[in-house]
């Protein structure tokens, strides 16, 4: 029997990112691409995604959380 391998943070987020966006992958391309492994984008997109749910594909609520998200991360940035 093969062993088993166990799944990375990077490979655990994605597959997050995977389902919460309905499996549309380019929707998940995007996000993964905005995310890039950072907690805090990967936080900020959670929440921006969930809020955006009057868009009407995934791909548009993914660009729109990832529109908000950017917009959060300045408040880290400027030390706020």
């Amino acid at each position: 029997m093969p062993e088993i391998t166990e799944l990375t943070e990077s490979q655990l987020m994605n597959l997050d990112i995977l389902r919460m966006v309905m499996f549309d992958t380019a929707a998940a391309q995007k996000a993964i691409e905005f995310i890039q492994g950072s907690k805090l984008n990967f936080e900020l997109f959670k929440d921006h995604y969930a809020m955006a749910i009057v868009e009407p594909t995934p791909v548009a609520r993914t660009e729109k959380a990832i529109r908000e998200a950017k917009e959060a991360l300045d408040l880290f940035s400027t030390g706020a």
